[in-house]
C-alpha cells in the first residue's frame, strides 16, 4: 500500500483521489503521507500564492486545509521504492 501511495503523489494525484482509490479514510492517508515524510519518502512544499488561483474556485478551498494547500513530492529515496 505504501508505494500505491508514492506512485499516486508520483503521478500528481490528489490525496482524495488517492484515498479514494485505496480505499481509505482521508485522514488515515494523511497520517500515512506524515510518516513518508518523516521517514524521508515525501517532501511537503506549501504553494505559492500565484499557483492557488484554482484552488480559490473550489467550494472546499477555506476547508481543505488547515495549514494551507500542500504539494507533495517524492524525494529520491521515494523514485527509488517505485521502481
Amino acid at each position: 500500500m505504501i508505494k500505491d501511495v508514492l506512485r499516486g503523489i508520483y503521478q500528481g494525484k490528489s490525496i482524495a483521489q488517492i484515498a479514494e482509490e485505496l480505499n481509505m479514510e482521508y485522514s488515515a492517508l494523511m497520517g500515512m503521507i506524515e510518516h513518508l515524510i518523516k521517514m524521508g519518502y515525501i517532501l511537503a512544499a506549501d504553494r505559492k500564492p500565484q499557483e492557488l488561483g484554482p484552488c480559490k474556485t473550489c467550494p472546499l478551498y477555506k476547508v481543505c486545509s488547515k495549514n494551507g494547500p500542500k504539494i507533495y513530492y517524492l524525494t529520491e529515496k521515494g523514485k527509488r521504492a517505485i521502481k
